[in-house]
């Protein structure tokens, strides 16, 4: 289960120093806390730790049934967690509310460990946000570092846990392993996958208009190295976009993007919400992996949005 392989997961190692007297957010991370002092949010995982100590405290979103199956878990009684002894669980109350708390000890590659896994769900609401979130907090303090990281210090970690409604652009787009240089007045920037995918969008604020363009830009692994299969690749890929309706081929073709192979494809239909829409999707090759970009335009708004597009495919630039 998932929260089993959190909680009993193999040590985690950590990487550089510091102290926080406020909510700290890991870079793209909705969920924040008050760190103890000696650790500083990390720059390989999504939470904080003590490289010289290997303490850590991770952060994770995790999906509605996730918590779900964790919730039926815990009222069944039983705490059955490989690798993890003297499993005990709570009710934990904390500053916005109540979590589920499972404290236990485990041993890994020869050192001890305490563990503490928190599970709860949160909702932001506001006029822009309605946004609901169940997430997993994991702590790991050697036993020799339980001094410094006591009982009452993580739990006072613990109980800090806020949520923020909105991720800086910036800090989203720093995650990315391509720098974009061109936004083409795209004032919202939302986090899709980290460190994967974002979308822009009109507005910073709020759910996307059907009536309003967006972008959605990721990278993938796994593409063509021979020419000839990259059109058929691009095909295959553009097949998952969800949400649209009678999808007409309108033209397709390759192409050179930013000096790299790449392939254009453009097709029509309706939204949802029935509305006419033109969708190009341009995919660039190098290395065995791909940088993918979904335009979608309302058809009436088509010539300035692709205008808009095309300024954003060509600001997509490798990371010095």
């Amino acid at each position: 289960m998932l929260f089993s392989l959190l909680l009993s997961g193999t040590a985690l190692v950590p990487s550089g120093p510091a102290q926080a007297a406020d909510v700290v957010y890991p870079a793209g991370s909705h969920i924040g806390l008050v760190p103890p002092p000696g650790m500083t949010a990390s720059a390989g995982f999504p939470g904080f730790e003590d490289r010289d100590r290997k303490a850590v405290i991770v952060l994770s979103q995790v999906p509605g049934d996730a918590y779900e199956q964790f919730l039926k878990s815990m009222n069944s009684g039983a705490i059955n967690i490989p690798g993890v002894s003297n499993a005990k669980r709570e009710l934990m109350l904390t500053e916005n509310g109540a979590a589920h708390l499972v404290v236990g000890d485990q041993e890994a590659e020869g050192v001890k460990f305490r563990k503490w896994l928190m599970i709860t769900r949160r909702t932001i609401t506001s006029n822009d946000t309605d946004m609901a979130f169940s997430f997993i907090v994991t702590a790991q303090v050697p036993v020799e570092a339980r001094e410094i990281y006591s009982e009452e210090v993580i739990r006072k970690a613990l109980s800090s846990v806020v949520l923020r409604a909105a991720i800086p652009p910036q800090e989203i787009l720093d995650q990315l392993p391509f720098r974009l240089t061109e936004r083409a007045n795209f004032e919202g920037v939302k986090l899709i996958v980290p460190g994967r995918a974002v979308m822009l969008t009109e507005r910073d604020r709020g759910a996307p208009a059907d009536d309003e363009a967006i972008v959605m830009i990721s990278v993938g692994g796994g593409a063509p190295t021979r020419p000839d299969e990259r059109a058929s690749f691009a095909q295959n890929v553009l097949r998952t976009i969800q949400g649209f309706n009678n999808l007409r081929l309108l033209s397709q073709e390759s192409m050179r993007i930013g000096g790299q192979p790449g392939y254009e494809i453009r097709l029509e239909g309706q939204s949802i919400e029935n509305r006419d829409v033109v969708i190009v999707q341009w995919m660039r090759f190098g290395g065995g992996g791909f940088v993918r970009m979904v335009g979608v335009s309302p058809k009436a708004s088509w010539p300035e949005n692709f205008m808009r597009f095309r300024e954003v495919r060509d600001g997509i630039n490798a990371r010095e």
